[in-house]
């Protein structure tokens, strides 16, 4: 939340079994196709480890050690469930991973700035020159005729400020000097973008 130091997340056991959990905080980065994750201090999460009864939940609390130096901050937040030493025996153990992300702003006015373009080797490339991550749920590529053109996503749907993420398509490009649809989910809703082909 912009302006605030302090917040909290609820984990909750729904199994029928007690549970270990350990909750862990990392910066979070990007590059074209890939997330980056790095433990910090930054954010201190509290308790990091506790157990869960059957149905019971826990409060973590987290606090930001130091404001964002202007614009947003990523971090991504990782709830692990921890096997406990009876499972050890069994051939196959289930664990849940949770991964949810956590953002510290310095206030409510940034936004995302996004550049949408096409590359003539295939990839559907958006940059993002503003100062709030952008969300891209549901991504999709429409050609000029309305026949979908597959993407292969990268690991999340989010392009976080000054990074540059690629979408690579499945199958032939398109021609250059085209326009495409491109049509998703953000967190202000619907949205869609017509994106120019590059030429060669």
């Amino acid at each position: 939340m912009p302006g605030q130091q302090t917040s909290v997340v609820t984990v909750t056991n729904r199994d029928a079994t007690p549970t270990s959990v350990q909750v862990r905080a990392f910066d979070w980065s990007q590059d074209a196709t890939r997330d980056r994750l790095t433990p910090t201090q930054d954010l201190l999460v509290s308790p990091p480890a506790f157990q869960l009864a059957p149905g019971g939940s826990q409060v973590v609390r987290m606090v930001l050690r130091r404001p964002p130096a202007g614009g947003e901050r990523a971090f991504r937040l990782l709830v692990d469930q921890i096997p406990s030493p009876a499972d050890a025996g069994q051939q196959v153990r289930f664990a849940l991973r949770l991964s949810l992300p956590v953002f510290a702003q310095t206030s409510a006015n940034g936004r995302a700035q996004l550049e949408w373009r096409l590359q003539p080797g295939g990839d559907l490339v958006i940059l993002n020159r503003g100062t709030r991550r952008a969300q891209l749920a549901g991504l999709s590529l429409a050609a000029p005729g309305g026949a979908s053109i597959p993407l292969a996503a990268p690991e999340n749907p989010y392009v976080l400020p000054g990074v540059e993420r690629h979408w690579r398509l499945r199958g032939a490009p398109p021609r250059p000097g085209t326009t495409l649809r491109a049509t998703g989910n953000g967190e202000a809703g619907q949205f869609a973008v017509d994106v120019p082909v590059s030429g060669r």
